[in-house]
């Protein structure tokens, strides 16, 4: 893993990965993924980096709708996205929520 890729992230809206061209079927458990999300107060969003890996990242957005991911955040969420997709898995994450971060 190259540390640079890891902690350079981007962050995308959810409706990017409606452009991508994943299956009927594979959208469908992203759409229920995000839903679920929803209704407990979290915002998903996409993560992703150079070299293709990427993933569906559940976020708490407070009042005001802003979130931190921060380089160690990154480089974890690489490593479990990485780790998810060699593995055949969609890789759906959850950012821990700190509430005095």
């Amino acid at each position: 893993m190259s540390r640079s890729i890891a902690n350079q992230a981007l962050m995308h809206p959810f409706s990017v990965l409606r452009r991508i061209g994943f299956s009927a079927a594979t959208m469908q458990r992203l759409e229920r993924y995000r839903g679920r999300q929803d209704r407990q107060g979290r915002v998903v969003s996409v993560l992703s980096w150079a070299d293709g890996t990427w993933c569906a990242l559940a976020l708490h957005c407070e009042k005001f709708g802003a979130v931190i991911v921060d380089e160690g955040q990154q480089t974890e969420a690489y490593e479990d996205a990485r780790s998810m997709i060699h593995d055949g898995f969609l890789p759906l994450l959850k950012l821990r929520w700190e509430a005095h971060a």
